[in-house]
């Protein structure tokens, strides 16, 4: 038997079982994208669940999710550090407002987003302490009477997002239980988002 001929048939079958190997591993590719899709709609649907068990509880108005996110460069080349909101569930007659919240500077919102790091909590409410700020006009223009905001954070403490809880219809002081609660909350969601 020649050598090319023995040569040939094996290039052959290398060149056959290797595009059978490709077309397999392409194929494996799609369907993690497909799961991918799958898998993050059931996350998304328990991180829904669990601000309406929130909302429900607590007897909210609104409960949502900031999550924090790189924007655009400045022309000095920094980054614009950006939070949107992600999830939102509201109770029967209030505005959904998630849509409103994406793409904010964490620059310009500076006081709420350093009490949530310092302080493990922003509190909004009539005796707000400063009435010319930003954050007050922001809560008054969507028409939040209180609202309380606490970090979402990884199990390392790195804190990747926001939950809030506002009361448009009423005025309501939390509980150091209700706060309890919302911390647990906080990181059941944060399991979910990461």
């Amino acid at each position: 038997m020649d050598i090319s001929i023995i040569l040939s048939s094996c290039i052959v079958a290398f060149t056959t079982i290797a595009s059978i190997f490709v077309k397999e591993y392409l194929q494996n590719k799609k369907n993690e994208k497909k799961n991918c899709i799958i898998e993050y709609t059931r996350q998304n649907e328990n991180v829904e669940k669990a601000l309406e068990y929130t909302l429900d509880e607590l007897n909210a108005d609104r409960v949502y999710i900031f999550e924090f996110h790189n924007g655009e460069h400045f022309y000095s080349g920094n980054h614009q550090q950006k939070f949107s909101a992600t999830y939102e569930s509201v109770a029967a007659g209030i505005s959904s407002e998630s849509l409103n919240l994406q793409n904010l500077r964490v620059s310009t919102f500076n006081h709420f987003i350093k009490d949530i790091i310092d302080y493990k909590m922003h509190i909004f409410n009539s005796d707000y302490k400063n009435k010319k700020s930003l954050c007050y006009n922001w809560f008054k223009q969507r028409g939040i009477h209180n609202s309380y905001a606490f970090p979402v954070k990884t199990l390392n403490k790195k804190i990747i997002g926001i939950i809030c809880i506002d009361f448009n219809k009423n005025q309501k002081k939390l509980t150091s239980e209700n706060i309890k609660f919302i911390k647990n909350q906080s990181n059941i969601i944060s399991g979910y988002l990461i």
